[in-house]
């Protein structure tokens, strides 16, 4: 194309780009997050990780000022039980399920984190827990860092599948 020719088809397409059309064919500029900032996300997800495990040696340990401390103090525990909706406060769950001493199955108990999802100041987890070879429970947990402290709001559970 000659010089006149791409000034004509500049004219031509100066109207269209100023009405705003040449933004869709603009490439898409992202930024990626810095390496501070993926440090960070590491170590928050580090944190809520650690969260979600301390829970695990809290109900191991079968204290339940252990298992109420991993919560919030306005944290509770929904679920299913016996085809029946449960819920309960942090400490009510503490008090009925935990009475001091490890469960007496704590051995065949293997708790698997499958996903954790951080975003800002919350997270999500999704924990498989085997217990034996036949039944497997899912648990759900919504986390916060409140004051540096990453602690359980919710607890979500259901009833087991039978293998």
């Amino acid at each position: 194309m000659t010089r006149s020719g791409l000034n004509r088809l500049g004219m031509l397409l100066l109207p269209w780009a100023l009405a705003g059309n040449l933004n869709a064919a603009q490439p898409q500029i992202r930024s990626r997050p810095s390496m501070d900032h993926n440090a960070t996300a590491s170590m928050q997800t580090a944190a809520a990780k650690h969260a979600v495990e301390r829970y695990f040696q809290a109900a191991d340990s079968g204290s339940a000022e252990a298992v109420r401390n991993a919560f919030l103090p306005n944290g509770r525990v929904e679920g299913v039980l016996g085809g029946k909706i449960v819920s309960w406060t942090a400490a009510e769950f503490a008090e009925r399920n935990f009475r001091g001493s490890p469960p007496a199955n704590v051995e065949a108990i293997r708790r698997t984190i499958e996903w954790l999802d951080v975003s800002g100041p919350g997270a999500v987890a999704r924990v498989r827990v085997n217990i034996g070879a036949n039944a497997v429970y899912w648990d759900y947990f919504i986390l916060f860092n409140v004051s540096g402290e990453w602690k359980i709001g919710l607890k979500a559970f259901a009833n087991p599948e039978q293998k």
